[in-house]
C-alpha cells in the first residue's frame, strides 16, 4: 500500500513537471529523423515573410534528398504564428511540448521571438532564425543563434551606405515605434552622430498606416538629403509612393522589413525608387546571376507550388532565409551521429569563416558570440533601372 501511494506522489510530481521534461536532451532526435519546428507567418497580412520560412525548409529537403545527416533525415513540423505574439507563443508551446520538436528554425518575426524567448531559455531548446531585434542574441542567450544580420548590422548598413554619398549629411528617420523598428534604427542614429551626419528628426509611422502624407511632408519641409525607412514593407511602400507624390527628392533606404523586389513592383513607379530607394544587401553577389544560381534551382525544384511566388522566379527572402537552414545542417554535420542539444550548441560555437555560399559575410560563432554574420552592401536601381548591388555609394560590385 505505501509503495502504491508512493507511486501516485511520483506520477503527481512527473505531472506537474511534464513540460520541463518534456524538453529533454534528445528530444526530436530518432534513430532515422531529426524532427524541426519551423514556426513562421503563415496567414494573415505578415505572410509576406514566410519565404523566409521556405527557404531554409528547401535546404532541408535538399539534404533529404541527398540521404541527410548521418543516416537521419529531417522531419520538419510547421506552425503559423501570423506574427501575433499570443497566437507564436500557443504555436511554440505545441512544437515544444505536443510536437516534441527539436530546435524552431524560422521564426522571422521579432514580437513573435521575443515572446518566445523566455519559453525556449526555460526549456534550452535551439532557435536559429532571421528575427531581426538584436535583444534576442544581445546578450548571449545558451542555446539562440542569429544566422543572419540583426537590426544593429542592418542599421548600420542603412546609414553607412547613406553617409557613402558625399552629399548627403541631414537625414531623417520614419520608423514604426516597436521593438523592430528601433533595433534598426537606434544603432543606425548612432551611426549617423558619429560619423559626421545629422538626425533631423525621427518620425513616427504605425503598422497598417495607409497615408504617408504627413511623413512626406515633413521631410521636406525639413530639407532632408535622405531618409531611413524602418519599416515594414506595407508601410515602405506607401511612403514612397508619398514622397514621389509631394516631389521629395530625398534617397530612402529602407530596413530588412521589406523584399526589394516586391517593394519596387509594389510601388510600380520608376520615378519613386529608380537610383532613389536603397536597401541593405546581404548577398555575395546579385540574385539572378551564376554565383547564386544553385539556390534558385533548389528552390524551384524542392518547394512546393504554394511555397513560391505566384509569378516570377523566387525573390530576395528565399535567399534570405536559407542560411538558417545551411547553418542548422552544419551543426548537425559537426555534432556527429549522436546529436544532442549540447552537442549542437557546441557544434555551432565552433563555427568559424563558414561559408554559406549565399551571405556577403562568412559565418562565425563562438561561446561569447551568437551573432554570425556583420558585413553587407546595397543594393537600388540605377540610372537606367538595372538593379544594382553597391559596396558604397556609386561603387558597383562586380558581377
Amino acid at each position: 500500500m505505501q509503495l502504491s501511494k508512493t507511486f501516485y506522489a511520483l506520477a503527481a510530481v512527473a505531472a506537474l513537471a511534464s513540460p520541463a521534461l518534456a524538453a529533454d536532451n534528445m528530444q526530436g532526435i530518432t534513430a532515422t529523423t531529426i524532427k524541426i519546428g519551423n514556426l513562421g507567418p503563415f496567414s494573415g497580412d505578415a505572410a509576406v515573410f514566410n519565404p523566409l520560412n521556405f527557404g531554409p525548409e528547401a535546404y532541408l529537403r535538399y539534404i533529404n534528398d541527398k540521404g541527410g545527416i548521418h543516416g537521419r533525415k529531417f522531419e520538419t513540423v510547421f506552425a503559423d504564428s501570423a506574427c501575433n505574439e499570443a497566437k507564436g507563443i500557443a504555436a511554440a508551446k505545441k512544437l515544444i511540448y505536443e510536437d516534441k520538436v527539436f530546435m524552431i528554425m524560422g521564426n522571422p518575426c521579432s514580437g513573435v521571438a521575443m515572446a518566445i524567448k523566455p519559453m525556449l531559455e526555460q526549456e534550452g531548446i535551439p532557435w536559429m532564425g532571421p528575427a531581426a531585434n538584436p535583444k534576442l542574441t544581445r546578450p548571449t542567450s545558451p542555446a539562440m543563434f542569429h544566422t543572419t544580420y540583426t537590426g544593429i548590422e542592418s542599421g548600420e548598413a542603412m546609414a553607412g551606405f547613406a553617409l557613402s554619398n558625399p552629399a548627403i549629411k541631414k537625414i531623417a528617420i520614419v520608423e514604426h515605434s516597436n521593438d523592430w523598428a528601433h533595433g534598426y534604427c537606434n544603432p543606425a542614429s548612432d551611426f549617423i552622430k558619429k560619423n559626421g551626419g545629422e538626425v533631423l528628426t525621427r518620425i513616427a509611422m504605425e503598422r497598417g498606416s495607409t497615408d504617408g502624407t504627413t511623413q512626406a511632408l515633413q521631410v521636406k519641409t525639413l530639407g532632408a538629403q535622405a531618409v531611413l525607412g524602418c519599416l515594414y514593407q506595407p508601410e515602405l511602400i506607401i511612403l514612397l509612393r508619398d514622397l514621389q507624390k509631394f516631389g521629395v527628392a530625398a534617397t530612402v533606404v529602407g530596413a530588412l522589413g521589406a523584399d526589394f523586389d516586391q517593394t519596387v513592383q509594389q510601388v510600380n513607379s520608376p520615378a519613386a525608387v529608380r537610383d532613389k530607394f536603397f536597401q541593405p544587401y546581404q548577398f555575395k553577389a546579385k540574385i539572378g546571376t551564376p554565383a547564386l544560381k544553385e539556390f534558385e534551382d533548389m528552390f524551384v525544384k524542392y518547394l512546393k507550388k504554394d511555397e513560391l511566388p505566384k509569378a516570377g522566379p523566387p525573390t530576395n527572402f528565399y535567399y534570405f532565409g536559407v542560411p538558417v537552414g545551411i547553418v542548422t545542417v552544419e551543426g548537425f554535420r559537426r555534432a556527429g551521429p549522436s546529436p544532442s542539444r549540447e552537442k549542437w550548441i557546441a557544434a555551432i560555437e565552433s563555427i568559424k569563416d563558414f561559408d554559406t555560399g549565399v551571405l556577403a559575410d562568412t559565418v562565425t560563432f563562438s561561446k561569447d558570440k551568437h551573432v554570425g554574420v556583420s558585413r553587407m552592401y546595397a543594393v537600388g536601381l540605377d540610372k537606367d533601372g538595372k538593379q544594382t548591388v553597391y559596396t558604397a555609394w556609386g561603387k558597383p560590385l562586380p558581377e
